[in-house]
């Protein structure tokens, strides 16, 4: 099984013509999956992202029901199993999901090193896939999977629920109608007060620690804050860089450069509060776009202005994006009224069901989802070039192939 799985994931690397169920259209699809039956899914990841993901999907349970549960956790695999259809099947291994042929379609909700094999073997198996950002582990990944994809006909919407929300759809028809004039600086932060990383950690069941390290670099001990914090270390992802920077560089790239990632990028960061892992939890980064500048801020040590925020100054005004909605504010500030009074404003949050509804509607219309791989790819170039900066303390460039061109 595993010796096909790798042929079907060279050929569609490769880019030939995936066969059978990875050609579907609307009209073969409706005779796949009858009219009034519902989606039956698979979950691969099923921990607390992967869980939160699969009630957001359970809110439209007349068109969906996984039936397949995928964790290297045994725990994971138990609580994931109170969100599934009744006799659901179980397996450690992503492998035996992808080959049971009643699963039309997947949430992959794997730590980021994953995200690679288990897109491309999915499409490569006929699955459509709703897979979680950050998109790919580097930007050389996400290349190959934007190409794998587009060798399929598959349906693949990246979990980015930005792009789906009504606020920050609102905004961007703003920006668009040139409410803000020519934007010149950008700025996303994200601010929490994260308690340290625990130094010893127990599990709670049967952990598959080979499977979990899977493509990243072996280690033998056993370490329990790699498998419940992969978060903090480089080997499973990009950190807190490209964990939360995927969101908020992509918003600032549809709104004021066509979706594309930088020109370039310089970054400095340290480890304040997640001590024992090896990527910043504090960090600044400034990226050269054509038109404007945009910096990426996050802090995990103190809570000002909690969580997210946008800043978008245009010379004509300035846009907030954040949890609350978004307000638009005229220039000039002209003191004591700072802020000026809004003249644009929604309040309303980010939910993730409109993204996931987007997506349950492609895989039944066959239609390009919100959020496609390309976007996907585009939005984590950018935190992934700021990585590379810091590691190299010198300004790396994007080359016009969307690769790394020079450090």
């Amino acid at each position: 099984m595993a010796e096909n799985l790798n042929r079907r994931r060279f050929i569609t690397e490769a880019g030939a013509t995936v066969a059978g169920a990875g050609m579907l259209t609307a009209a073969s699809y409706s005779r796949v999956l009858g009219a009034n039956d519902r989606i039956q899914m698979g979950v691969i990841g099923s921990g607390g992202r992967g869980r939160s993901v699969m009630n957001s999907f359970n809110k439209f349970s007349d068109q969906i029901e996984f039936i397949h549960v995928c964790d290297v956790y045994e725990p994971n695999i138990n609580s994931a199993l109170k969100l599934s259809r009744s006799g659901a099947k179980t397996t450690m291994d992503y492998r035996q999901l992808l080959d049971d042929k009643d699963v039309v379609a997947i949430l992959n909700a794997t730590p980021d090193h994953w995200h690679h094999n288990v897109l491309i073997d999915a499409v490569a198996a006929g699955k459509d896939a709703y897979t979680e950002k950050p998109f790919a582990y580097s930007i050389e990944q996400g290349a190959k999977m934007v190409k794998a994809v587009r060798a399929t006909k598959q349906i693949v919407q990246v979990g980015m629920q930005r792009r789906s929300s009504e606020a920050v759809r609102g905004a961007k028809k703003l920006v668009d109608d040139g409410i803000l004039g020519e934007v010149v600086m950008a700025r996303a932060q994200w601010f929490w007060n994260r308690k340290p990383m625990p130094q010893k950690l127990e599990l709670a069941g049967k952990l598959d620690w080979e499977r979990f390290q899977g493509p990243a670099k072996k280690r033998y001990t056993l370490d329990e804050r790699r498998f419940f914090h992969w978060r903090n270390f480089s080997d499973y992802n990009g950190g807190h860089l490209t964990d939360q920077g995927t969101h908020l560089m992509d918003v600032i790239q549809w709104f004021c450069n066509g979706g594309k990632p930088p020109v370039s990028a310089v970054c400095q960061g340290a480890i304040y509060v997640h001590k024992g892992g090896d990527v910043p939890d504090t960090f600044s980064a400034v990226y050269e776009y054509p038109t404007f500048l945009a910096t990426w801020t996050l802090c995990y040590g103190n809570s000002y202005e909690d969580a997210w925020k946008i800043h978008l100054q245009g010379k004509k005004a300035t846009m907030v994006i954040d949890d609350d909605g978004y307000r638009v504010f005229p220039e000039p500030w002209n003191r004591p009224n700072i802020p000026p009074q809004a003249i644009h404003e929604y309040k309303g949050g980010i939910p993730t069901e409109p993204h996931v509804r987007n997506f349950i509607e492609c895989v039944k219309s066959r239609q390009e989802p919100n959020a496609p791989v390309e976007v996907g790819h585009n939005a984590v170039s950018g935190p992934h070039l700021a990585n590379l900066a810091m590691r190299a303390q010198k300004r790396v460039v994007l080359g016009a192939d969307g690769l790394v061109a020079k450090a």
